[in-house]
């Protein structure tokens, strides 16, 4: 089961966030949003495969540390036409393993465990739902008893690997002719697999099921137009300067990535 966060605040922000009563106006054209927020993700079967020791298998409890390390972000570029819509989109999530082994002396996959969709959406009222379908673009650090710690830093370190799903439900907060903010909220699950170490044959299997909350700055295509200025049309592209900015106020990091 996923335990979400202590106390009865959660139930508030809920209650104070979908009182709102604004229609999600979502014209045909190109859409851009940035998200900032949280996920936590449930206890789920963790398997090490090692070459020099006999593999293991636990139930493995995870931290997310959204706000620490580099920071949860997600990115989504969609095309909607008659209320219905289609993009891409791209979530960095992470994940710590808490429950560490004798062999297994820590264990991450933290910059991180990126979840890559192709996402289907449809406008219901003042409520946008998507699913989506792509896969994990995993970076993986471990290390194993008696040995060094295995990490690759920068891309050459990211592995396309596994599938993943995710539904999604975002509901307008605030919007112009321009721009909108909104709370979204997302079901991921997803599987991986990653290596341990520089032999092939070692392998870490990293199923992972979430939660995540997040508030959306989002562009819509009336802040793009050839009748425009250069000024007023960089303003589409607002939304990439949001977890950018709040990265740099966290201290986690001036790019979204924490490089």
């Amino acid at each position: 089961m996923i335990k979400l966060f202590k106390g009865q605040w959660l139930l508030f922000f809920f209650l104070f966030f979908f009182s709102f009563e604004i229609y999600a106006s979502f014209t045909n054209g190109i859409y851009l949003s940035t998200m900032m927020g949280c996920s936590k993700s449930g206890t789920s079967p963790l398997t090490i495969q090692y070459e020099d020791r006999a593999h293991e298998t636990i139930s493995a409890n995870y931290k997310n540390r959204c706000f620490s390390g580099s920071h949860w972000w997600a990115f989504r570029l969609e095309n909607w036409t008659d209320q219905t819509g289609w993009g891409l989109e791209l979530i960095h999530h992470k994940i710590y393993l808490v429950n560490t082994t004798e062999n297994l002396e820590s264990f991450s996959v933290s910059d991180g465990y990126n979840l890559l969709f192709l996402n289907f959406a449809k406008q219901l009222g003042d409520i946008n739902l998507r699913v989506g379908f792509g896969g994990v673009l995993a970076h993986v650090d471990a290390t194993v008893l008696g040995r060094t710690r295995y990490i690759r830093k920068g891309f050459q370190g990211h592995y396309l690997t596994g599938p993943a799903f995710q539904i999604n439900v975002e509901k307008l907060l605030w919007q112009s002719t321009t721009h909108f903010v909104s709370f979204d909220t997302k079901f991921t699950a997803a599987y991986a697999e990653v290596p341990i170490s520089a032999n092939n044959n070692e392998l870490a299997i990293v199923p992972d099921h979430a939660i995540h909350l997040s508030i959306s700055l989002g562009s819509k295509p009336e802040a793009y137009s050839n009748k425009k200025g250069l000024y007023e049309n960089l303003l589409y592209f607002a939304p990439l300067i949001y977890p950018i900015t709040t990265g740099y106020i966290m201290g986690t990091g001036f790019l979204p990535g924490g490089y």
